[in-house]
């Protein structure tokens, strides 16, 4: 990225990117838990779920960063809010696919 401006487009992506993460994150730690405390174990494709909304952002954000490194700023900004929008399609997709592995809530 080209300027200052650049780099406050990519960190500002950053810092949603990131959030996103530790939604994936904090979702991971608390259905472990919840699985814990009723003594059943989650099932492996559930965990591999959850795993993939900590990974997703991260390495979407990776991608569009090193991809868009010789842009404008104003360029930039419209790659990163298209690979924000395909995360959050992601991110959905991955959470039916946790409903669909696990129908009860515990």
């Amino acid at each position: 990225m080209r300027g200052r401006a650049g780099w406050i487009v990519a960190i500002v992506f950053a810092f949603l990117y990131a959030l996103d993460a530790f939604q994936g994150l904090s979702n991971l730690i608390g259905l472990t838990q919840s699985f814990a405390s009723v003594d059943v174990a989650m099932p492996g494709n559930a965990v591999f779920t959850l795993v993939g909304l900590i990974v997703v952002p991260i390495l979407v954000y990776a991608l569009i960063l090193w991809g868009t490194r010789r842009l404008r700023a104003g360029s930039a900004l419209l790659v990163f809010l298209v690979g924000f929008a395909v995360v959050a399609v992601i991110t959905l997709d991955l959470q039916s696919l946790y409903r669909s592995i696990v129908p009860f809530v515990i």
